[in-house]
């Protein structure tokens, strides 16, 4: 009887410790948006692009029409117009370009809410001769083996070819990053299928200096995409921004 009696009261115990608290937040909420921006030296690359997140990852964002979108160097400051067959896009003047060792900041109003941020361009390098080598798997193909940079810098390949079964016109874009960090997940991440091309191709090679600040979000968007699955995968986390409110 006065072992029953020990675990009643223990359980009585145990129970009674339970206390509703009231949790107020005195923050103000403030709403999400995706901000995708490009500066270059060359007028017609010049673009900032709004949207909504998504929490699908086969969602399709929603365009932010009707922003206002200011890029200013402290001196010179350009409103960026809207596309008006792309919408969501924000677009700099017809002879407007960035500099090399310029800072630049980003202002954007939609409704209500204002977001900031700041980037300034770094000097870009020459791009290294074209490398590539033969498809072992199709005769006749060719794979891509960049050895663009040895500074950090992104960059673009447009790939376009006749396909000679079908006889219709391909077109590829690719994109290949050169970072200054050294990350395990890189080295063993999952195996990726690469594209193969003929002879006969038409390829364009852009090449982009990246800053810090880029090459960190860079660093975390690979981390989260296509370095992930492999041996050593990082915990998730959000991206490096320097958009002000997150």
């Amino acid at each position: 009887m006065k072992k029953i009696l020990i675990y009643i009261i223990s359980i009585l115990i145990l129970t009674a410790c339970e206390k509703q608290i009231e949790w107020k937040q005195n923050s103000v909420f403030t709403p999400k948006l995706v901000v995708e921006g490009m500066l270059t030296d060359q007028p017609e690359l010049n673009y900032v692009k709004l949207s909504f997140p998504v929490t699908d990852p086969n969602g399709v964002p929603g365009k932010i029409s009707g922003a206002t979108v200011i890029i200013t160097d402290g001196n010179n400051y350009s409103l960026l117009m809207e596309d008006t067959i792309q919408r969501g896009t924000y677009r700099t003047g017809p002879d407007e370009k960035a500099l090399v060792n310029r800072g630049y900041q980003l202002y954007i109003k939609v409704g209500e809410y204002e977001f900031t941020a700041f980037t300034y361009m770094v000097a870009g390098t020459a791009l290294r001769y074209f490398n590539f080598v033969e498809d072992p798997d199709k005769e006749g193909y060719f794979q891509l083996k960049p050895l663009e940079s040895f500074t950090p810098a992104m960059t673009e390949y447009e790939i376009e070819y006749i396909d000679p079964l079908t006889n219709e016109i391909k077109n590829s874009v690719l994109y290949y990053y050169k970072l200054n960090t050294v990350d395990v997940t890189e080295f063993f991440k999952p195996s990726q299928e690469s594209l193969s091309f003929p002879a006969s191709s038409r390829i364009i090679r852009t090449k982009y200096s990246l800053n810090p600040d880029y090459e960190r979000y860079l660093r975390s968007l690979l981390l989260e995409t296509e370095w992930k699955g492999g041996w050593f995968d990082v915990l998730p986390g959000n991206l490096h921004t320097n958009l002000s409110e997150g």
